[in-house]
């Protein structure tokens, strides 16, 4: 009994978590979607709200925000998606990642292409998915702000993307515990971001590694398989 009931957690909790995500989701649909229409009620007229008001409707907003994006890390976490391979160039990822990203002030991004441009078969959603949560790590490292250095580069066999930020590192150096599901140093979060990297990784046949950079700051260092 106690092997089957060990083999079934894995499905309970992905059982959970969509239970969980269709729960929650609904109510932060029509949570926003009511947000949407006193906003515009509000605006009726050219007049904008009371500053006040203004102030909690942003609140309010950034807390759906922030739900959604707890949900949508639980469900990567637990599902196994079906990859859609297609041939990626690694430099556009940096591109791609550069120009959808939301810098908030005082955070700025050095990026350093590969001349030689690898090549990769990855399913292009994944990963975009991927760098937006390495890059969410790096720049929430940096509350006063910094630089995040994206550097891309490649040997014969691998390709590989360099995140570094401009913050404190990992406690002690261990870049490792990084990747545990549910650790996290920062004030909110779930701390599965760096696990669905490596889960993503190493579904395209690749590796993630954290630790920290010998100018100070953290580094990821995500490598998967070159396309010849």
């Amino acid at each position: 009994m106690a092997d089957t009931d060990k083999k079934d957690k894995p499905d309970l909790l992905r059982q959970m978590s969509s239970v969980v995500s269709h729960e929650i989701r609904n109510p932060l649909a029509i949570i926003s979607n009511s947000l949407y229409f006193i906003k515009t009620k509000l605006s009726a007229g050219g007049a904008g709200p009371d500053p006040k008001v203004a102030k909690h409707l942003g609140i309010i907003d950034g807390e759906v925000k922030h739900a959604n994006e707890v949900i949508e890390e639980m469900l990567c976490f637990t599902r196994d998606r079906e990859l859609q391979l297609a041939p990626a160039k690694m430099n556009a990822g940096i591109d791609d990642i550069v120009g959808a990203f939301p810098l908030p002030e005082g955070v700025k991004v050095e990026a350093a292409h590969d001349p030689g441009d690898p090549r990769v078969s990855v399913d292009i959603e994944a990963m975009r998915y991927a760098l937006r949560l390495v890059m969410t790590n790096a720049v929430q490292a940096m509350p006063e702000g910094g630089t995040v250095k994206i550097e891309c580069a490649h040997d014969a066999n691998t390709a590989r993307l360099t995140f570094t930020d401009g913050g404190p590192g990992f406690p002690n150096g261990d870049g490792e515990k990084a990747f545990e599901p549910f650790f996290t140093t920062k004030p909110r979060g779930v701390g599965l971001g760096l696990s669905i990297v490596r889960k993503y990784a190493e579904r395209h046949g690749g590796s993630a590694k954290a630790e920290n950079a010998p100018g100070g700051g953290a580094r990821v260092i995500i490598s998967l398989p070159l396309l010849k």
